[in-house]
């Protein structure tokens, strides 16, 4: 590989990303340095994001996610590091740079940069291998979801330069069925483990605009309050699109992150939107070489399984597909295979 370069990526990239995997780094109005090409994959190229220098970091020692750029010069974040394709780097021209000490910390940080290629490759290509192949709990938890984006950067139209909003095509439907049944069913069909977390969703709506709330019983565009860990609390956006046959195949989706899910929902009090609905659903995800699936288990409501297409080809095909293969697991399953968890149980609990 060539010498290690700094880059600027576009910004409407960076947000594409970011809608799918929200550890995806805030680019900073397209001012954020990227390092690279730090490793390859299938002529897929990496770039890592640097983050300046912050007084926590003289704590700070090197591990597997990061390395620091000698002693006060920021830090190198290998979990957040993204594939990229296409025309949407720009490359740093360190001499038009006006701002001196600007200037100064990246000639700084390139010079390190240059005296450590190699070592900066390595730990790149050793985190990818724990994150993907080893799957080692912590790393995945901490670290960018490498091989979804990868999926991603694939369909992204760079030629446009926008953001293409197109939603893993799915189809969900009830299960009557311990938890521990699915997982035998699937683990028979060669899918893996991959990881386990709990969505605590706040559903809103504007009680004068009626914005966001449920249209004849059917909950549509969705503002949500989401809480999955104390590192991962945000307000969600979606404007979601259906066939004529009612499955979701394509979604608009904006997330802003929040330190404080009480004072979020505070925030959206005043400007008239108030809770309707409170979803707790924990999640079991399997994936094998075609599908993504969910096992979820939605608090008074039951057991589902939400099963994902890996590559988006045709969603109507991949829709008939995703049935016919949720029949061949032979599980007692509901008729419906494009169930609405939230509106069931936003009926569920107004017809009390």
């Amino acid at each position: 590989m060539d010498r290690l370069k700094f880059y600027n990526i576009d910004d409407k990239y960076i947000d594409y990303l970011y809608q799918f995997d929200d550890k995806v780094p805030y680019n900073k109005n397209q001012k954020r340095p990227y390092i690279g090409v730090i490793i390859e994959i299938d002529n897929i190229k990496y770039f890592a994001p640097l983050f300046s220098p912050k007084s926590t970091h003289k704590k700070y020692s090197d591990n597997p996610t990061y390395i620091k750029i000698g002693q006060d010069y920021g830090i190198i974040r290998f979990n957040n590091m993204i594939p990229v394709v296409g025309d949407v780097l720009t490359p740093i021209d360190f001499n038009i740079i006006k701002d001196i000490k600007y200037k100064n910390l990246l000639m700084a940080q390139n010079n390190f940069i240059q005296q450590n290629t190699e070592k900066i490759r390595n730990v790149a290509k050793k985190l990818y291998k724990m994150v993907t192949v080893d799957k080692k709990k912590f790393f995945v938890d901490i670290s960018c979801n490498f091989k979804l984006l990868e999926e991603k950067v694939g369909i992204y139209d760079s030629d446009k330069k926008e953001t293409k909003f197109i939603k893993d095509v799915e189809v969900t439907c009830e299960v009557f069925e311990e938890i521990s049944t699915i997982v035998k069913v699937l683990e028979e069909k060669g899918f893996k483990y991959i990881e386990e977390f709990t969505l605590n969703d706040i559903y809103m709506k504007n009680d004068k605009t009626n914005e966001f709330a449920p249209k004849n019983g059917r909950i549509t565009d969705t503002l949500i309050i989401r809480y999955v860990n104390e590192d991962d609390k945000k307000i969600v956006c979606k404007r979601r699109n259906h066939n004529s046959n009612g499955f979701e195949i394509s979604t608009e989706k904006s997330v802003l992150k929040v330190m404080s899910i009480e004072d979020a929902e505070k925030h959206l009090n005043i400007l008239g939107y108030t809770r309707f609905l409170n979803m707790i659903d924990k999640n079991y995800m399997y994936e094998n070489d075609e599908f993504i699936a969910y096992i979820q288990e939605i608090k008074d409501l039951g057991i589902f399984i939400e099963l994902e297409a890996k590559k988006i080809e045709n969603a109507e095909q991949n829709i008939e597909q995703l049935i016919e293969f949720v029949k061949t697991l032979n599980l007692k399953i509901g008729t419906k295979f494009d169930i609405r968890k939230a509106d069931l149980l936003y009926s569920k609990q107004n017809n009390k």
